[in-house]
């Protein structure tokens, strides 16, 4: 059997800089695939300085042009924005999808009419430049509703996106479900009077987790507690109940006051919720498909950074946000004057005595 010739790899590598694969096989009385395999190995192929180089400035590009593109939407197709962006760089993706089922958006019939195939090959990919996006313990909070499958049945977009969204390298936090309290009444079936939300995270947990913006009023604001080191002591929290995977946030019908021209608009309650949940003042907030700019309004209003794009709709952004402002404070929905009652009744003085 013929005897492994054990090759001084630090003189293969040096003659590499300077000679090529076959020149340096015939100097070492190898074959070229062996001095290839070195090479690889090592890291020193000799495109690698090249490979580097490319991938360096391919960086350095996407930062540029992050920073150009925050606070702004651009007009640009949802992937090759995405593209543009760096690696880990969001910490909250808030956006609603397209569900393929015709609707008509801007002058474009077939933007909502792809065939139900290539429209689930074209959600992989935006979900999984989504989740290369985002920062370690970002949040992507993907809304969706229901699609119409090559057969015409209708099937909901969470169910068919879940597995995506985890092969992607997401942590399945929650599924929200979204409560509508009225809409259409079809024939022969249930009238589906909700959508649903994804929430899923880059790694086992978001960054941030702020509940109080999210509570709800507590049922029994002064339920004590009946046994234990706390006995006879408020049970609930002043700030209200802890937050639910069920939302009733009223959608935007013909009269409402945020209704723009978009034909699917989703509510400013339900964006910012979100946004207050799973991100800090000064965070970075991406909306792939901002539509009539409802998370980007969000984001001024709470203090948050954004960045967007969308191929419609330029005009009806514009305007909108044009009138946003900073809010001067953040409500906490769970408070009501019942439970302010109750716990300033349970207030006690604190004087402080200087030491």
């Amino acid at each position: 059997m013929a005897q492994a010739i054990a090759l001084p790899e630090d003189k293969v590598v040096a003659m590499l800089g300077r000679s090529t694969y076959q020149e340096t096989a015939d100097a070492f009385g190898v074959s070229r695939g062996k001095i290839y395999s070195i090479a690889l190995e090592l890291r020193a192929r000799k495109n690698e300085e090249r490979i580097r180089e490319r991938r360096a400035e391919r960086k350095a590009r996407q930062k540029a042009a992050l920073l150009e593109m925050i606070g702004d939407t651009q007009k640009a197709d949802v992937l090759d924005w995405l593209d543009a962006l760096p690696d880990q760089c969001a910490n909250l993706i808030v956006t609603s999808i397209p569900y393929n089922v015709g609707k008509r958006y801007g002058d474009c019939a077939s933007a909502d009419a792809m065939a139900h195939a290539y429209y689930m090959g074209w959600m992989q990919m935006i979900i999984s430049e989504m989740s290369r996006v985002l920062k370690p313990g970002g949040v992507l909070f993907l809304q969706c509703g229901s699609t119409r499958d090559n057969t015409g049945q209708i099937v909901p977009l969470d169910i068919l996106l879940h597995e995506t969204v985890t092969k992607t390298g997401l942590t399945h936090q929650n599924r929200v479900i979204w409560t509508i309290g009225h809409g259409l009444t079809p024939k022969g079936r249930l009238s589906g009077r909700h959508e649903t939300a994804l929430i899923a995270t880059r790694g086992p947990a978001p960054a941030v987790f702020n509940p109080d913006p999210a509570r709800t009023p507590q049922k029994q604001p002064g339920k004590r507690a009946y046994k234990g080191p706390n006995k006879g002591k408020l049970s609930g929290h002043p700030f209200g109940a802890w937050p639910s995977a069920v939302w009733s946030i009223s959608p935007i019908g013909h009269n409402h006051p945020e209704k723009t021209g978009h034909p699917a608009q989703f509510p400013e309650e339900l964006a910012m919720r979100a946004i207050q949940l799973y991100t800090q003042p000064g965070d970075l907030v991406l909306d792939p498909f901002s539509g009539s700019g409802t998370v980007h309004a969000c984001c001024i209003r709470s203090g948050r950074s954004f960045a967007g794009c969308d191929l419609f709709y330029e005009e009806i952004r514009a305007k909108r946000l044009a009138g946003v402002r900073p809010d001067d404070s953040c409500p906490l929905p769970g408070v009501t004057a019942e439970s302010m009652a109750v716990w300033q009744a349970e207030a006690v003085a604190v004087s402080h005595t200087p030491k």
